[in-house]
């Protein structure tokens, strides 16, 4: 009997346990997987829901690439207490402006940096930035449509883009944009 007892109290505990954890985590704004942290993002500004095209990894957490409607966004969700998630920025994004060959944004996050956009111009094959340290970044494999570029900043210093540029097959320079 005593047995049986400390049965049932181990499992009415663990159950109880288990009920305080997920209370903890709505409350907390933590989340057990990435894309649910993107989406209660979105969800949070009432933006959405966007389809997701492209997740990459960095140092601190992951970039969601997306598109909704018009828009075009790459949200920053990030790694906290070793196995959680949590909101990042930018779930927004930016209209897609269609009369430019390609449209962009981008920004920063400490020395974390991306430029992410949308190529409207079917003509173009590659995408290119160049770092103000010289550096050129290329990219010929889309998603879908979608570019991210994502490079990394020496600590207490700052490595903006300098230029963009949309080649064609041939590599002409169909697009280019100087800051």
């Amino acid at each position: 009997m005593t047995a049986m007892n400390r049965l049932k109290k181990a499992i009415r505990n663990i159950i109880i346990l288990i009920i305080l954890c997920l209370l903890f985590l709505k409350s907390s704004g933590l989340y057990l997987t990435p894309l649910s942290a993107h989406e209660h993002s979105e969800r949070s500004i009432h933006y959405g829901p966007s389809e997701v095209i492209h997740i990459e990894d960095w140092d601190g957490g992951k970039y969601i690439l997306c598109k909704y409607d018009r828009w075009v966004s790459c949200n920053t969700v990030n790694r906290t207490l070793l196995f959680f998630w949590s909101f990042g920025n930018q779930p927004t994004g930016f209209e897609n402006d269609k009369s430019k060959a390609i449209d962009y944004t981008w920004g920063a996050s400490r020395q974390y940096w991306k430029l992410y956009g949308i190529v409207n111009d079917d003509r173009i094959k590659k995408v290119e930035i160049i770092l103000d340290n010289g550096q050129v970044l290329t990219q010929t494999d889309f998603y879908d449509d979608l570019f991210l570029f994502t490079w990394k900043s020496p600590e207490n210093d700052s490595v903006y883009y300098v230029s963009i540029r949309g080649y064609d097959a041939d590599n002409n320079v169909i697009f280019e944009e100087n800051r």
